[in-house]
């Protein structure tokens, strides 16, 4: 409550995005371990994503997750970026 610039919507994924949605975004985590709702997620942010910010994807290295892998690298392809899977599992995205 004493961080005026941060806001919690409760809800789920993507009905809670008309309650409110930022118009720039540095960074993103995005952990909902349903591919469906992570591909809308990364749509809806990718456009409000700051140059040089990021997002990093839970799972998203995992064969038991493969699917989210799956729906999540042809959106970053639409806009000629690349998720870069990391040791531990995690995705990261980096916006130039």
């Amino acid at each position: 409550a004493d961080q005026p610039w941060v806001s919690v919507i409760k809800g789920s994924v993507p009905e809670s995005f008309s309650q409110g949605f930022p118009e720039r975004i540095a960074f993103a985590h995005i952990d909902m371990n349903h591919p469906a709702h992570e591909a809308v997620a990364l749509n809806k942010i990718l456009p409000c994503l700051s140059p040089g910010g990021c997002i990093v994807f839970d799972n998203y290295g995992w064969w038991f997750y493969s699917s989210q892998k799956k729906v999540l690298d042809p959106i970053a392809d639409q806009h000629n970026l690349s998720i870069l899977e990391l040791p531990t599992g995690q995705g990261l995205l980096l916006k130039r």
